[in-house]
């Protein structure tokens, strides 16, 4: 392999998600890897981070394009918002005033008034058109009607089934198409796109047309594909008319989803229970989808044969599960006391996936435990990865956080309730 550049797929899972990715690109900032990124595939909550970091990409690289400028232009800002603000909050307050508005427009839904309150928070009313050429962002959403993962790209949007449409002079905001990656059913309602405001081609690979729905409908990303991978795991032809061309890479999947929830509380009260069952069902089926995609990846990455490099960094994995004892290699070269504790490690995995005001706590917790898996990772798989990706075999990173008693109660109490909801927080 030469010279790979780097795709990064980054999973959904609300803020949580989004913060947590922040920790895997502070650790590839500082290793000069930022300038190697070509392609950005996000879903649902990583959806709004990747708009939010693409816009201002340009000044970053314009800064050095090092970690000091993407803590100062990307990560800081982003997780100012996140901090200080409370999205789900001043969405809630938001609903009756525009029900008592708009009463009789059936089109303006909750996801719209999110999409709005989300161009104007994190995107400063810019549209798909208006992301630059690098990185190429892809905002995965998922078309119910097709069953295909629909996408975002700064020259168009469609899937495979219903067919691509070019922006020409019409470009949906950022705001509508980060709300429909992230419409997380059955909390904000599929995202509505008139066909006739647009030019669709027909069916990009020969399937059977679908019959011309006046509406797409389009949900949460993840629904399809959470973890983002297959359109950069794969040649794929991008709404625009661009290919994706099947190059090279070093692939790198941050994924922030939760791990296995053995926890299912049945009710006897007709309809609530159904509905659970229902709920539990999705939340299976989800799991062993997901599961089946990291176990690919994994094998890939690992077979010395195959044309695929990469890594995969999860939340839910920790130093301890890095195979033949790595991971604690990789701990007592670096320092135990900068080792998170593994009973914040599950406390952290825990937090919630909401869009509601996350505590200073809660964001060093999530990035600082990517950024450890994220170099400790890296570290082990060294001799598998690409020339310009092999990592010193002495560890060094920068950021190195030391768990002292005062540190660990603090960290304890800060994340005693992080896996409920806070939405008037």
């Amino acid at each position: 392999m030469t010279n790979p550049r780097i795709a990064l797929a980054l999973s959904g899972g609300g803020f949580r998600a989004a913060i947590f990715h922040l920790g895997v690109l502070r650790r590839l900032a500082e290793l000069g890897w930022l300038s190697h990124v070509d392609t950005i595939s996000t879903v649902s909550g990583a959806s709004i981070l990747g708009c939010f970091a693409a816009l201002r990409w340009s000044q970053m690289a314009g800064n050095g394009e090092n970690w000091q400028s993407f803590e100062s232009v990307i990560s800081e800002p982003f997780l100012d918002l996140v901090q200080k603000h409370n999205f789900i909050r001043d969405w809630l307050v938001r609903i009756p005033k525009v029900g008592c508005k708009k009463p009789f427009d059936r089109s303006y839904t909750r996801t719209k008034l999110a999409a709005e309150l989300l161009g104007r928070r994190f995107f400063e009313g810019k549209c798909c058109s208006d992301l630059p050429e690098r990185p190429y962002l892809i905002l995965n959403a998922t078309n119910l009607q097709s069953m295909r993962a629909w996408r975002f790209t700064r020259k168009g949007m469609g899937d495979s089934r219903a067919g691509h449409a070019a922006w020409g002079d019409a470009s949906v905001s950022l705001g509508e198409a980060a709300g429909a990656s992230a419409a997380f059913p059955p909390v904000f309602p599929p995202a509505r796109i008139k066909r006739a405001s647009f030019v669709f081609s027909g069916p990009v690979y020969g399937e059977k047309p679908l019959p011309e729905y006046p509406i797409v409908a389009l949900t949460d990303g993840g629904v399809y594909d959470n973890l983002g991978v297959e359109v950069v795991w794969k040649k794929s032809i991008l709404p625009g008319g661009t290919e994706q061309l099947n190059i090279q890479r070093f692939l790198i999947v941050s994924d922030a989803g939760y791990p296995a929830q053995f926890r299912f509380r049945p009710s006897g009260i007709p309809g609530i229970s159904e509905a659970l069952l229902l709920y539990r069902a999705d939340d299976i089926a989800r799991e062993q989808v997901t599961a089946l995609r990291q176990r690919e990846l994994v094998r890939d990455f690992a077979d010395p044969g195959s044309k695929r490099n990469g890594l995969l960094v999860a939340l839910k994995s920790n130093l301890g599960k890095i195979p033949n004892g790595q991971g604690e290699v990789y701990s007592s070269k670096v320092g135990q006391q900068f080792r998170i504790p593994d009973k914040l490690v599950d406390s952290i995995q825990r937090i919630r996936t909401h869009l509601d005001r996350f505590s200073p706590v809660e964001c060093d917790a999530l990035m600082y435990h990517a950024y450890t898996m994220t170099d400790a990772f890296l570290w082990a798989h060294r001799e598998t990865c690409p020339e310009e990706y092999k990592v010193p075999t002495e560890p060094n990173p920068n950021w190195k956080i030391e768990f002292t008693a005062g540190r660990v109660q603090e960290w304890e109490r800060g994340l005693r309730n992080s896996d409920r909801g806070q939405v008037l927080r």
